[in-house]
């Protein structure tokens, strides 16, 4: 699975969430090339992932999967 050359302005500050089953973690996720804004009041953009690890490419931002689920 890729996610690659997303922009865009989202409502909500979690602008990229991932959340994999623990007992069938996601494999061979890959991001790159993405540019993603929170323009509202509560707090910075940021991501959240459980279960996966993926492979980032390029330029990201915000940081993809700043808070990783175990």
């Amino acid at each position: 699975m890729s996610f690659k050359n997303i922009r865009g302005t989202y409502a909500d500050p979690v602008v990229v969430k991932l959340a994999c089953s623990k007992g069938i973690p996601c494999q061979n996720v890959q991001i790159s090339d993405i540019h993603l804004t929170y323009n509202g009041k509560n707090g910075a953009a940021t991501s959240i992932c459980t279960n996966v690890k993926p492979t980032m490419i390029g330029q990201i931002f915000p940081p993809a999967c700043g808070k990783i689920g175990v």
